[in-house]
């Protein structure tokens, strides 16, 4: 079967329309459909094929059903078997490459006929986990020894926020260069005249593109992704572990916010806690509670942080009610969100411009799938942003660095 014929019988279990899947192919969708056409022409005439085989020692019948995964087996013999294990002895079932889904026996005149129904072994939840565990080693890497130096430099906190990464996505293969890109731009940009007392570094907020070992969200909407759950899990760890280690050098303290995502709520979840483990150091502290809404103050700054997916014209008054000591003695107050991959930015203000509040929607490094391309959600700047705030006035600069 040639490599096109391939990709058009992957995606007939897709069910999806013609044009959908000739346009995720790049072919014409008459060759989309005379292909589909001969492929299923194909199925149809070996659906249910049976042969005799006879491997030196035993004769038996075999009825493949291909659509289903599926055969049936059958042998004369002279006694009956009494149990699973001798019927999978008796017929010489693989049972690495098929399982046992049921058997029977009749009693002809001077035998038994013992038939036997196998289904075909899919690879599933157990077997992707056990081959991340048995395989995987978080890559090693160098981080620089950096002697941090007040002298003449402006004291501040740093706010970076680099959420909707989309680990294993379709596009985003080798999003984790990107990610690094970035994140050395940022830093590289921002400490010659800068000294980092604090740094809020966010994880989480749509990590993974995925959430299920069915490459589906965690409310099951189906995905275009370009690696398996394990492999994106893999890839997410690997560049925050190093994000990590490395923003660390450049900070005296490091705060390390995790927002859960609509993609990702558990892997994202349980990534976040696997690399508070991993990682130690007194220099950073961990804020990986589950929690929708989070808030960390740096003296007159009020930094929220959420993942933006659940909408509210009362953005404002949900914060000051949650968090009223904080809101309180505070004067500079920015929530810090994601989700709509685009930079945007909504000002509450009040007659005393002092007690207003900024609502910051961040831009994505993640690459365009179908679904966006399909949906003209093409027009972002994949870029990342890196905030640096005063003690006392609030934000004196924003650093971008655009992906290319």
């Amino acid at each position: 079967m040639s490599s096109l014929k391939k990709q058009v019988a992957e995606t007939i279990r897709w069910k999806k329309n013609p044009t959908y899947c000739a346009a995720r192919l790049g072919i014409l969708e008459s060759e989309y459909i005379k292909i589909k056409k001969e492929i299923l022409r194909e199925r149809r005439k070996a659906k249910k094929r049976s042969k005799i085989i006879n491997d030196g020692t035993s004769k038996f019948t075999e009825s493949v059903d291909l659509d289903k995964g599926e055969k049936t087996l059958s042998i004369s013999s002279t006694t009956e078997p009494k149990s699973a294990e001798e019927i999978i002895e008796l017929l010489k079932i693989d049972t690495t490459q098929w399982k046992l889904s049921q058997y029977w026996n009749k009693q002809m005149s001077d035998h038994w006929r013992v038939s036997a129904l196998v289904s075909k072994v899919k690879e599933g939840p157990g077997d992707l986990l056990k081959d991340l565990l048995e395989k995987w080693k978080p890559k090693t890497f160098k981080i620089p020894k950096v002697k941090l130096n007040k002298l003449n430099k402006d004291v501040v906190c740093g706010v970076m926020s680099l959420q909707d990464i989309h680990f294993g996505k379709e596009g985003n293969e080798t999003i984790d260069k990107d990610f690094e890109d970035t994140i050395k731009n940022l830093i590289k940009r921002a400490v010659p005249t800068h000294h980092i007392e604090k740094m809020y570094f966010v994880l989480g907020g749509d990590l993974i593109n995925m959430d299920t070992f069915s490459g589906t969200t965690t409310s099951g909407t189906p995905l275009d992704n370009c690696m398996n759950a394990t492999e994106a899990y893999q890839q997410a760890f690997d560049a925050m572990h190093w994000a990590i280690n490395y923003i660390k050098a450049f900070c005296e303290k490091l705060v390390v916010v995790y927002i859960p995502g609509n993609h990702d709520r558990l892997s994202s979840y349980h990534l976040a806690h696997a690399l508070s483990k991993s990682i130690k150091s007194d220099e950073i502290e961990w804020d990986v509670k589950y929690d929708e809404r989070k808030v960390h103050v740096y003296h007159n700054n009020f930094n929220a942080f959420e993942h933006g997916d659940k909408h509210s014209k009362n953005t404002p008054l949900v914060y000051a009610s949650e968090y009223p000591i904080e809101w309180g003695k505070t004067i500079n107050r920015t929530l810090f969100k994601g989700h709509i991959h685009t930079d945007r930015k909504t000002e509450y203000m009040t007659s005393n411009e002092t007690a207003g509040f900024i609502e910051k929607s961040l831009p994505s490094l993640g690459k365009t799938d179908y679904y966006h391309y399909s949906n003209k959600y093409t027009c972002n700047r994949r870029s990342g942003k890196l905030e640096l705030q005063d003690p006392i006035i609030g934000t004196i600069t924003e650093l971008t660095y655009q992906a290319i």
